[in-house]
């Protein structure tokens, strides 16, 4: 095996070097990468480079011939064919900067503890030949909606911006415990991360914390039960379920802050995930001149409960 020489284009530029090995070679463990860093083995214009470098446009990269996992590893590794199948059919939107999905319930945005494939890695492996797929943003593995991947640089770092400004809207639609009569109710507080020793960490109440808005109406009242439409203008971990939480509300399914004795009773009529979905969403890609709006409808399992609630009126 030989080194090779790569050269970056615009679809690379302004990515860390230690990602863009890390998608590079897909079989390699992190830390063989990592080493390759510090050792001098990868080169960026014949020079030693950090992990945290940033490339730039036209550099060219030396690959060092670092073994791949064997083929039996490598089979291990793979994505099965029905995980792509489901986020393919999963797909609301796509254009050449931009692919949307509903994403399911259950399904991590990424990889990592516990999680062997989130959506990213399974729509790379769907779309082998796509030469650069990011996540624009994160939901919650229990969420469920819509999910934006960038097919350039460019749209990856406009789509950002866009999350981070007013040119962006963020709607969900949950359902809580007890009969929530709201109309734009503006919540404001700042959240921020404790340890808890039951569960781990959790999000929680702390106007020491980060500024967290959230503005909740109601959609329908059911006999226990409020099912209800939240905007969001800032994305803080868990933000949503944390500000319903301290209203005295707490989302349905919810197992880390909801109320699980009410949790229990719902999971009766079959329901066993968290109720909260990302419903709709507006980006402003101004670099590019886009003007997004996506809604994701609400899966069968969701519309099933609120129909089994309205039955019990």
């Amino acid at each position: 095996m030989q080194a090779k020489l790569v050269t970056i284009d615009i679809n690379k530029e302004g990515q860390r070097l230690d990602n863009f090995l890390i998608a590079y070679f897909k079989n390699v463990p992190k830390s063989r990468i990592y080493r390759a860093i510090r050792s001098g083995e990868v080169r960026v214009n014949k020079k030693r480079a950090k992990q945290t470098y940033r490339l730039q446009l036209r550099d060219s990269i030396r690959i060092p011939p670092i073994q791949n996992y064997s083929a039996e590893s490598r089979a291990s590794q793979q994505v099965p064919e029905e995980l792509m199948a489901t986020l393919e059919n999963s797909i609301i939107y796509e254009d050449e900067y931009l692919m949307v999905l509903n994403k399911p319930s259950g399904i991590a945005a990424h990889s990592g503890t516990g999680e062997r494939w989130g959506v990213i890695e399974i729509m790379r492996a769907s779309r082998e030949h796509q030469p650069f797929l990011e996540l624009a943003h994160r939901i919650d593995k229990e969420t469920s909606g819509c999910l934006v991947l960038a097919k350039t640089r460019r749209a990856l770092l406009d789509a950002q911006q866009s999350l981070q400004d007013e040119t962006s809207m963020k709607e969900y639609t949950l359902l809580v415990k007890g009969q929530w009569q709201v109309k734009n109710k503006r919540i404001e507080h700042a959240l921020d991360k404790h340890i808890d020793h039951t569960v781990g960490a959790k999000m929680m109440v702390d106007e020491q914390g980060k500024q967290a808005v959230s503005i909740f109406s109601t959609i329908e009242l059911f006999s226990h039960n409020s099912l209800i439409k939240a905007a969001i203008e800032t994305g803080r971990t868990h933000q949503i379920r944390v500000h319903a939480q301290q209203e005295g509300y707490p989302l349905v399914g919810d197992k880390r802050y909801g109320d699980f004795a009410h949790n229990r009773e719902i999971a009766k009529l079959g329901f066993k995930r968290m109720f909260l979905h990302a419903t709709q969403l507006k980006l402003k890609l101004r670099d590019l001149s886009q003007n997004y709006e996506f809604t994701a409808p609400m899966p069968s399992e969701l519309k099933t409960l609120c129909r089994q609630l309205r039955k019990q009126q």
